[in-house]
């Protein structure tokens, strides 16, 4: 079976929400440690939490690994490619479910369906979709981080995913939670968390 690992981005600065939202709290937790957990409900390990304009708490991370991004103001690519390449040094070759944590509220057992989903059909690119739009997190196959990893500076994963020899490859998990087409960018964002 193909190893799942996860890379939870939360270093940016929150500059539209006024804050880092890493470090807002919802129902107790983190909008962080809402994100490791729903990479523990994947069963994915291990798991690498990107920090950058602020450093997360230890108790914030569970069972999750912490790396800095010194360079996390270039963009979310940056933080990107530095979570994947720890997680290429904890285990190579492993596939790699991408979250952030801007989306505290997507469900657990959503995102566990999905690894599911990938772990019946490790080479494809899963990702859930509600109502006939696709949304987050993504899970990338093992053969795909390399070139995830290769992508210039003006370059973004939307990318790599309009490639014809990876559109091919892209998967869409329907699921009943409009939470995975629902980023929290602003202030106004956290009155709809239920």
């Amino acid at each position: 079976m193909t190893a799942l690992g996860a890379v939870v981005l939360a270093a940016g600065a929150g500059e539209r929400m006024g804050r880092p939202k890493a470090l807002l709290e919802w129902r107790g937790r983190s909008f962080v440690r809402h994100a490791v957990a729903q990479a523990e409900a994947a069963a994915a390990s291990p798991i690498v939490v990107v920090e950058g304009a602020v450093v997360i708490p230890a108790e914030d991370l569970g069972p999750a690994i912490k790396v800095t991004n010194p360079t996390w103001p270039q963009g979310q690519l940056d933080s990107l490619r530095r979570g994947l390449e720890e997680l290429g040094m904890l285990a190579p070759g492993c596939a790699a479910l991408v979250l952030t944590v801007d989306r505290p509220h997507v469900r657990p057992e959503t995102v566990a369906a999905l690894a599911a989903a990938f772990r019946a059909a490790p080479t494809q690119v899963w990702q859930p979709e509600h109502g006939g739009r696709r949304g987050h997190p993504l899970i990338w196959p093992a053969m795909l981080v390399p070139q995830l990893l290769a992508l210039g500076p003006e370059d973004s994963p939307r990318d790599l995913l309009g490639r014809p020899e990876v559109t091919g490859l892209r998967r869409a998990l329907a699921v009943d939670d409009p939470a995975v087409l629902d980023n929290l960018d602003r202030p106004a964002d956290l009155a709809r968390l239920p």
